[in-house]
């Protein structure tokens, strides 16, 4: 009877620590439901900070979160200081070409970063950097009218690494919440 109990018992704890599955970028409301709490945590990210702009001429708003480091890492190698993952109503290749336009537009952000290009996995990215700082950023679709933005900023990036290796080295959830 006890071997029964114990059996039950193993099955039941195995099924409580399995994760759920991962959110479904195409039907969330808000980017901060990108990462729960607990993925939060264990990337020492801080609670999202939403941010929202307008559409054009009454178009749907385009949102934004981020999540920023939540203590400092003082004293580590390399790690994802922020993640942004920004939600934006409209195609990706309109998304593509809106990012690319503002980017060549920006007083302290012209020729900083790179532009998009396909990366082995098929997923639209770009590095460079943004105020000073190592940045990656990955463009997708999740429906014919959302394309998300998903940008990792990398503090004390190994040298020769590339950012975008070296933010899916480091945040590995992030990059598994990316279809492909």
């Amino acid at each position: 009877m006890s071997c029964v109990l114990l059996a039950l018992a193993g099955c039941t704890s195995a099924r409580r620590e399995q994760a759920p599955p991962p959110p479904d970028l195409a039907s969330l409301a808000s980017p901060c439901g990108f990462l729960r709490d607990a993925e939060r945590d264990d990337l020492g990210l801080g609670p999202g900070a939403l941010t929202t702009a307008p559409g054009l001429e009454g178009g749907a708003e385009t949102t934004q979160c981020v999540y920023r480091e939540a203590e400092p890492g003082a004293g580590r190698d390399a790690y994802v200081d922020s993640v942004s993952v920004t939600f934006l109503p409209t195609t990706l290749d309109l998304a593509r070409r809106a990012l690319e336009t503002v980017e060549n537009r920006g007083l302290f952000t012209a020729g900083r970063m790179s532009a998009f290009a396909a990366a082995p996995d098929g997923v639209l990215q770009r590095e460079g950097t943004r105020l000073g700082e190592p940045t990656c950023e990955r463009l997708f679709a999740v429906r014919p009218d959302r394309a998300v933005q998903v940008g990792y900023t990398v503090e004390r990036l190994p040298l020769g690494e590339p950012v975008c290796q070296a933010a899916a080295r480091l945040a590995p959830l992030v990059d598994t919440r990316i279809p492909r």
